[in-house]
């Protein structure tokens, strides 16, 4: 396995763990603290999550049909791609999954076109 691969799922198991600590320091916080760190774990840490996994899935040939059954916001794949390229996935190939992606989107997403 591309030791790249390895530093990428590292980093989605530390972005895990930063979410568990959040919402762990979040219950012990009341007010504004609470509402900052929880707005903070719902928004940015989970947007972050959320591309390094569906960069992971695209360097490991997964397609997106099959990581994200439903979806009720479309991913970034602008942020998707870049860090797959940094983890050491191929420009050609990258681009082919993210143009597979947004088609998969347009056609058979159910979930996102209720929410629009």
């Amino acid at each position: 396995m591309n030791e790249r691969i390895v530093h990428l799922r590292i980093k989605i198991q530390s972005l895990v763990d930063e979410a568990r600590n959040i919402r762990r320091e979040a219950n012990k916080a009341s007010g504004m603290a609470k509402w900052n760190l929880n707005q903070h774990r719902k928004t940015t840490v989970r947007e972050h999550s959320r591309v390094n996994l569906l960069a992971y899935g695209a360097l490991r040939g997964m397609p997106y049909s099959a990581m994200e059954k439903k979806c009720y916001e479309q991913p970034n794949f602008t942020a998707v791609a870049k860090h797959a390229k940094t983890f050491g996935g191929d420009v050609d190939d990258i681009a082919m999954w993210v143009n597979e992606a947004e088609a998969y989107l347009k056609e058979g997403c159910t979930a996102l076109k209720l929410a629009s």
